[in-house]
Order: C-alpha cells, then sequence, then structure tokens
C-alpha cells in the first residue's frame, strides 16, 4: 500500500517528469530545423551518420526516461504501485540516460550562427542535469517506500 508520504513525494516527481519531457521536446524541435543538412551530410560521411544516430538515441533516451518516470509517477497516484521496485526502475532509467546523454552533449562546442543547434546542445544538457535531479528524487522515494514497510 502506497503510504500518504510516497503519494505526497509522487506529486512533484511528475511535475519534474512534465518539465523533463518539455525540455526534451524542446530540444529535438530545435535539432529539426536541421534535419535536412544532417541527412544530406549522412549520405555522403559515415562519421556524420553516426553523429546523426547518436544524436537522435540520445534524444529518445532523454524523452522515454522522462515518460517512464511520468507514468511512474501516475502509478504511484493511482495505481497502488509498489513504490521500492518503481523508484529502482526509474533510479536505473535515470542514471543510464543521464550518463548516455552526458557522455555525447556535455562535450559538445557552441556553433557559430547555429542558433537552433546551440538552443538544442543547451536542453539537452539542461534535460541531462533534470535526469539526475529526477533519479536522486526517485532513490529518496524508495527509501521511504522500503522504510514504510
Amino acid at each position: 500500500m502506497v503510504s500518504f508520504l510516497t503519494t505526497l513525494l509522487a506529486c512533484p516527481l511528475a511535475l519534474l517528469s512534465v518539465y523533463a519531457g518539455q525540455k526534451s521536446y524542446q530540444a529535438i524541435i530545435n535539432l529539426h530545423s536541421d534535419t535536412d543538412r544532417a541527412e544530406k551530410a549522412a549520405e555522403h560521411s559515415d562519421k556524420a551518420a553516426r553523429e546523426l544516430w547518436r544524436t537522435r538515441l540520445t534524444q529518445a533516451s532523454g524523452a522515454a526516461t522522462a515518460f517512464l518516470s511520468l507514468i511512474s509517477a501516475l502509478a504511484l497516484l493511482f495505481a497502488n504501485a509498489a513504490p521500492e521496485l518503481v523508484a529502482v526502475v526509474n533510479v536505473v532509467a535515470g542514471t543510464f540516460a543521464s550518463m548516455y546523454i552526458s557522455g555525447y552533449w556535455k562535450a559538445k562546442a557552441q556553433v557559430p550562427f547555429m542558433t537552433e543547434y546551440n538552443e538544442a546542445t543547451r536542453k539537452s544538457n539542461d534535460l541531462r542535469r533534470l535526469l539526475i535531479a529526477l533519479s536522486a528524487g526517485w532513490a529518496f522515494t524508495g527509501a521511504v517506500g522500503y522504510l514504510e514497510t
């Protein structure tokens, strides 16, 4: 049974998940503005094709993790889910996604005259930090859920 405290913790996690999803969506939209050029470059260069693939994969991992976190928070609120299990899944997913995104986006430099790309880089790094915060929140929620059983 989910306690009142666990339910109380699920509310900010749901809101933070929505905010992370919004950052992910904005980064994807910013990157989408350069899709034609990136796909044209990928046709002529294996390195450009790998970069395009990794860009898309990092964005997908961030969006999927934010969505998983939102669904998990809603499950705690409305479906009486086991907080310990839900927390472990979200800590693992959030940690993996933030490390994966960090490995790709943290070292990206700002590119002159590429405003949309630079915004996408900034928002991807914001998303990485939000996923770390979500992981910490889920770890705390799982610990509270465990101590309450």
